[in-house]
């Protein structure tokens, strides 16, 4: 029985680590397009003529790049995401209804807030043709990123309160050209990925349900403050390649694949009471009562495996003439090999649990196109639709992600008195599907039930600056 307790509280805290892999990895992941490449919603990939940010995202086009050039991106970024309903206790009392035992006067729960986020994020690419054949590239992007921060003392706090994700890459490319019509190209990338998890867990409601046959009356539920802050990082490796094939003067095509970035995390978690909360790690019988968990500030260690799943796109650019040229890419990303996950106790290596996920594989369309309107300016627009890998079974509040749609506007303009720079600008708007959460937590963190939508929408601006050498 203690076994059994072990597993379903451990799995309830640290399936937070899980779900914040999962969404950047995936759902919130960050496309690395240059600001070009918003402004067309991606359409076309990074096969448009002289496109530095193929450096990753297809390194066979950098052979077809005239000279040495250099770009440097910014990206900011708003996501909105506000909750609406409720959450009940096991016993069907609205979390709303209860005071919150923090500091007096007692605070009642509300809806949450915007649980959002904004972001600045910086890209770089360089692409050095060597000669007729050769060229290499050098990249920074940001892959995948993400964070939702909810009110503390929200209807939701027993499912999550804070989740942060950061993961930079630094990318090395080489490409070949056999001819004016083909070319291949590959490349190694080192990604370091950061990630915190915050929740409140019900401890009060824990104790109870480990001496109910014995206590003369029940504790009230989801009253206490104790939050569980999970830390875990990783630096792992990978490799990309792409070719692209120029069957007329007017076309290009190209593939890219991006293969799986294996993870193997390594963290640990520890606890933060409430005033008054503190208490409870300070009784005789605390390892009883939440067994397996360190309550004390140290905490415990912990580590998982995550691969993240590999992505490939096909991409078709057409110039129809010398002022309009069209772009369309689709986008697939191996979702289903996120079955489950296992999370282990790194002191003793043994296997805690292993997560089911059911993860299933997305597809992401888009078309857009650039328009020259003279010697200096460019337009672009570009509308994409992106799957969401979730099912209704794994989808929470920490991760209310749902199908979306992209639409993108943008602009060029190169100077004729910088004749070596080009800048661009584009903006693009998110338009996120209602998210329906309706989950469940175990019932040694209260067993409180969640059910409820979530409205989300997002924006991104992005500025670049364009070297020719």
């Amino acid at each position: 029985m203690k076994k059994l307790y072990k597993t379903k509280l451990t799995l309830a805290i640290l399936t937070s680590i899980l779900s914040a892999e999962a969404a950047f990895a995936g759902a919130f992941g960050v496309p690395t397009a240059g600001t070009a490449g918003w402004g067309r919603a991606f359409a076309g990939g990074s096969i448009y003529d002289n496109d530095p940010s193929s450096a990753f995202n297809n390194p066979a086009a950098m052979a077809f790049v005239d000279g040495p050039v250099s770009q440097m991106n910014v990206q900011f970024a708003r996501v909105n995401m506000r909750f609406k309903g409720d959450a009940t206790t096991a016993s069907g009392m609205s979390t709303q209804d209860i005071a919150i035992n923090d500091t007096l006067p007692f605070k009642k729960a509300n809806n949450g807030g915007q649980g959002g986020f904004s972001e600045v994020f910086p890209t770089y690419f360089l692409v050095l043709p060597i000669n007729e054949q050769w060229a290499v590239g050098f990249s920074q992007v940001v892959p995948m990123g993400m964070r939702s921060t909810w009110d503390r003392y929200g209807v939701g706090r027993d499912f999550a309160v804070d989740t942060r994700v950061e993961t930079i890459a630094l990318n090395g490319s080489v490409s070949y050209k056999f001819n004016d019509s083909l070319a291949l190209g590959g490349g190694v990338t080192v990604q370091r990925t950061r990630g915190t998890v915050t929740q409140n867990v019900d401890i009060y409601h824990a104790a109870y349900e480990r001496l109910k046959d014995i206590l003369p009356v029940p504790i009230m539920p989801s009253t206490g403050d104790a939050l569980i802050r999970v830390k875990v990082n990783n630096t792992a490796p990978s490799w990309f390649a792409g070719i692209v094939w120029k069957p007329t003067e007017r076309d290009t095509i190209g593939f890219n694949y991006h293969a799986t970035v294996k993870n193997k995390l390594e963290g640990k978690y520890n606890f933060h009471f409430g005033e008054g909360d503190e208490s409870i790690t300070a009784i005789e019988i605390a390892d009883q009562l939440f067994p397996g968990l360190k309550l004390y500030p140290g905490g415990a260690k912990i580590k998982s495996r995550l691969n993240t799943p590999a992505t490939a796109s096909i991409d078709w650019v057409h110039q129809w003439n010398e002022r309009l040229t069209t772009g369309t890419s689709v986008l697939w990303t191996q979702w289903s090999e996120f079955k489950s996950l296992p999370l282990i106790d790194k002191a003793s290596g043994s296997m805690i649990v292993e997560i089911p996920y059911k993860y299933r594989d997305t597809l992401m369309f888009s078309v857009g196109a650039d328009y020259k309107l003279t010697d200096e300016w460019i337009v672009r627009g570009g509308l994409a639709y992106d799957q969401t890998p979730t099912r209704s079974t794994t989808r929470d509040l920490r991760i209310p992600d749902n199908d979306r749609t992209f639409v993108s506007l943008g602009a060029g303009y190169a100077p004729k008195s910088l004749p070596n720079f080009t800048f661009d600008v584009a903006y693009s708007r998110q338009f996120v599907k209602r998210a329906r959460l309706k989950s469940t937590n175990v019932e040694l963190l209260g067993g409180a039930k969640m059910d409820g939508k979530v409205k989300a929408s997002g924006d991104v601006f992005s500025l670049a600056a364009t070297y020719r050498f």
